[in-house]
């Protein structure tokens, strides 16, 4: 069976995206505004390493791959965390140091070491982006359901009818590690059922 984009970006289960992924999705997930600093922060970092790494992978000696990754990757990060500062300073002060801590971040090294080290431009391209919205995704609805039934806000501004009802705990991390322990949830539950008729169609279509 030829592999779809998804299955292999994913390559295993959404869950186990999101679980390498973890630390970033919960420093953000507290507020809307932190978290489309780091969906943007993890797509641009993501889709500019997948770029060079792809394009210089054939140069590389085998015994110097991971530290030229990883000083790739932290170059990046550290160029977008510099532009963050300049034009966002209230979502890198939300963010503090987990930004810097993209630098050593396994999803984007994964990419980097398994899509971009042996796949041309146009199919690094490709996983980066796909892999960039996905997380961007999972941290915006995080933060939707923290920020607004947390904290009573949204983009920062009171929800006045919201005030008497919020639910301070999910603020904190462990509000925060139950809302994205149910979004995983709910995904693992939606691409379960999507691989499912996948193969009941596949059945059909060769019986």
């Amino acid at each position: 069976m030829k592999k779809t984009k998804t299955s292999y970006l994913l390559r295993g289960t959404p869950s186990v995206l999101l679980f390498i992924g973890a630390g970033f999705v919960m420093a953000s997930s507290a507020d809307i505004r932190a978290a489309l600093g780091m969906g943007a922060a993890v797509l641009l970092s993501m889709l500019l390493t997948s770029i060079v790494v792809s394009a210089i992978h054939k140069i590389i000696p085998a015994y110097a791959k991971t530290p030229v990754y990883l000083m790739i990757i932290t170059g990046f990060v550290s160029i977008i965390s510099m532009f963050m500062q300049a034009w966002f300073p209230e979502v890198v002060q939300m963010l503090g140091v987990h930004l810097a801590a993209l630098s050593v971040s396994a999803v984007i090294y994964r990419d980097a070491e398994e899509i971009a080290d042996h796949n041309g431009e146009v199919k690094s391209i490709e996983v980066a982006l796909v892999t960039g919205v996905f997380f961007t995704v999972v941290m915006v609805v995080c933060a939707l359901i923290r920020e607004v039934l947390g904290n009573a806000t949204i983009w920062g501004k009171p929800i006045a009818f919201l005030q008497d009802y919020k639910v301070s705990a999910l603020v904190g991390a462990v509000g925060g590690y139950i809302v994205l322990a149910i979004v995983m949830a709910i995904i693992n539950k939606v691409t379960g059922l999507h691989h499912h008729l996948d193969e009941s169609k596949e059945k059909e279509d060769n019986c």
